[in-house]
């Protein structure tokens, strides 16, 4: 819609008219202006429409240079609080960890809130809510009855509102002990609060990957510290770290014979991590040649940190790494390395990285699976992934397009556009479902909405079907200009709350020809409200929050966020405590740098107001259902299903639930069987 339009639809709508300014780049001084013509109320309809007329040629034609500078120091300053609040929550997990492995309780205790919800159950442990001084007393049953610990947390996705934020991230963790150790490599969730300004860990759940070693150990640490048997940090040999120090110098230098001339002839490098297609053992100096030559052409630096343990032989190192393969292309992984040195030699060599960094960054390798979840097809599977744009109303959405086995460019192919929860990205559930979907020789395509992921769209995070619906039927419109597409076989997929969504899109678009619905979140104003009165201020208070966090964007450019997923904090969009529902939050479910988990507050208003059931009024194609009774408003997809008048038919998988539902292997796989037999 042009300005015109729009100001003559709205001449006594100033909330309106300011939104639509904000929108369209209109500078923030003429914004303010408008703000300050206090008799718009009382002007006649056309001497408004004139004076905001002038306005708009005034903004024009006004330094566009200076409205630019406005908005770019506007933006620097929201990103310099955010990148603080992130150093600062970076250096507090760190001062954690290395003052738990200094054992110094004082400090560890300094970065916690008095109250602190722990979940390690994964690793043995217990869960729920103690102080810090509980935490640290169970620390000090077991860590100081290892020679010494090794914590090293990585991989960083930290988002920050106010005085709540988050962070997942991975960890190594190398546990030493009368000459052995064991290690486990960790994902940590976990959440903070600001106190008196300084952010305090509120939350820390940690789940296991995979441990290595001796299992034992844990329990001789135990018994050590029952018995009194607590060692002291012994002083390095300064010829034992400077042979370690001469392999990274080495390593920096990419002087392979200094590299070599480390280890012992008959030495043995063992990566336990090591994913598939990658070497997990080095055995003896040719083994380590051949592997190290291969990178000898990448600049590389590292930093280094060196522990001594009792055996005189044995020493441990955290360090980071920072290569630049040949293609340009930054590989930066995290490592703790167990060294064995016997006459200033390395004899054995065991190296701890993150096996998933390595599979993204590295040369000649990529991950095992497509999306962030195993339950997406294999990427050896056949299936092959595009990287694709489409524009929708101006902006430019980033895409996947996922090819089937054997793919024929002179063939055509049904294709499906697969779409996911709110707030996700296609790197969780769409590209899982998508990607097996196309192993069954269909042309899948997933997105990020406008706002999301890589997709372009300011203010970010929005929830608003309206754009949502508007970017699908834009989908369609690529995949319709595509050679290989059949368009008369276009189906669309929608998972949880993108249900509603492509909903209104099958019954506004007769070019999707089946909607296929998998744990569909489906509501009306009325089912929101029963949910949402049920938070703190209820549904009046959300949609008045809605209101003034549009009024504030449309003044200051500026939108207001909560944590998208929390288990602390009842204002976030999705408040679950105590791991009940943790996908979002769980490194190992789709948690991670690609989720952004932030919510815009203006959001509320087009989400408690939308009504993704009637849309069951007005679809004409067929529609299939896969849901759970243990999933989400299954209350919701019945209502639908009973105002569908067409071809329809509906499967209940209850025994899964929703979250199920979104990344397990077995109810994806279960799911996918229902849909590709309904497809075919």
């Amino acid at each position: 819609m042009d300005f015109n339009t729009f100001l003559i639809q709205n001449t006594t709508n100033t909330s309106a008219i300011l939104n639509h300014l904000a929108i369209n780049g209109i500078s923030e001084s003429s914004k303010k202006e408008i703000q300050n013509i206090k008799f718009l109320k009382t002007m006649k309809t056309t001497h408004i429409l004139m004076a905001l007329l002038l306005l708009v040629m005034a903004c024009k034609s006004d330094n566009q240079v200076n409205s630019n500078e406005n908005k770019t120091t506007m933006k620097t300053t929201v990103i310099n609080q955010e990148e603080i609040d992130k150093e600062n929550i970076l250096l507090l997990t760190s001062t954690l960890f290395t003052a738990t492995d200094n054992r110094n309780w004082e400090k560890v205790i300094s970065t916690m809130a008095d109250s602190v919800y722990v979940d390690y159950t994964s690793l043995g442990g217990d869960s729920g809510f103690k102080t810090s001084n509980e935490i640290v007393s169970g620390w000090q049953k077991i860590l100081p009855g290892f020679e010494r610990t090794v914590h090293h947390p990585h991989n960083f996705a930290i988002w920050s509102v106010g005085n709540r934020a988050t962070a997942t991230f991975d960890g190594h963790a190398t546990h030493y002990l009368d000459g052995k150790e064991w290690s486990v490599f960790v994902g940590y969730d976990t959440e903070y609060i600001k106190e008196d300004d300084q952010w305090k860990l509120a939350r820390i759940d940690a789940t296991l990957y995979k441990q290595f070693g001796e299992t034992s150990l844990p329990a001789l640490a135990i018994q050590k510290v029952e018995e009194g048997k607590i060692s002291k940090f012994v002083k390095a040999d300064t010829n034992k770290i400077a042979v370690i120090a001469n392999f990274f110098k080495a390593l920096e230098s990419r002087k392979l014979e200094n590299i070599l001339a480390s280890f012992t002839t008959d030495a043995l490098q063992i990566m336990p991590l090591s994913p598939e297609n990658f070497p997990k053992e080095l055995k003896g100096i040719t083994e380590i040649k051949n592997q190290y030559k291969g990178v000898m052409s990448y600049e590389q630096t590292y930093e280094v940190e060196y522990f001594s343990t009792q055996n005189p032989n044995d020493y441990l190192a955290k360090y980071n790494g920072t290569i630049t393969t040949n293609e340009g292309k930054p590989y930066n992984n995290s490592y703790i390395g167990l060294f064995t040195i016997e006459n200033e030699k390395i004899t054995k060599f065991i190296e701890y990285f993150n096996p998933n960094v390595l599979l993204n960054s590295w040369p000649g390798l990529k991950p095992l699976n497509y999306s962030v979840h195993r339950a997406g097809a294999r990427t050896d599977s056949g299936v092959t992934l595009q990287e694709v744009t489409f524009n929708s109303n101006g902006v430019n959405l980033v895409g996947h397009l996922f090819l089937p086995p054997n793919f024929n460019s002179n063939k055509t192919y049904p294709a499906s556009i697969v779409t996911g929860s709110w707030t996700s990205v296609k790197e969780q559930m769409p590209d899982e479902y998508a990607s097996v979907m196309a192993k069954d020789g269909f042309i899948t395509l997933t997105f990020d909405f406008t706002g999301f992921g890589e997709s372009e769209g300011q203010p970010r995070q929005v929830e608003d079907y309206n754009i949502k619906i508007e970017d699908i039927k834009a989908a369609v419109d690529f995949l319709e200009n595509h050679p290989n597409v059949d368009i008369g076989k276009l189906s669309a997929l929608g998972v949880c709350a993108s249900s509603g969504y492509m909903a209104h899109a099958t019954a506004q678009d007769p070019r999707i020809k089946k909607l296929v619905l998998v744990a569909p979140w489906l509501h009306n104003p009325q089912i929101a409200k029963a949910i949402y009165d049920l938070r703190p201020g209820g549904t009046e208070g959300l949609l008045k929050a809605a209101k003034d966090a549009k009024v504030k964007y449309a003044e200051t450019g500026v939108m207001d966020y909560v944590l998208a997923a929390s288990e602390l904090d009842p204002l976030s969009a999705m408040y679950v405590p105590e791991g009940a529902f943790d996908y979002y939050l769980n490194p190992a479910k789709a948690a991670g740098n690609h989720y952004d988990n932030r919510f815009a507050v203006s959001s509320w208003e087009p989400w408690l107001n939308f009504d993704g059931i009637s849309a069951g009024n007005e679809i004409k194609q067929p529609v299939f259902i896969v849901h759970s009774e243990s999933g989400a408003v299954p209350q919701g997809a019945k209502a639908f299903y009973e105002l569908l008048e067409g071809k329809k038919d509906i499967v209940w998988l209850n025994q899964f639930n929703q979250q199920q539902l979104y990344f397990e292997k077995e109810a994806v796989n279960t799911a996918m069987k229902e849909v590709i037999n309904y497809l075919k």
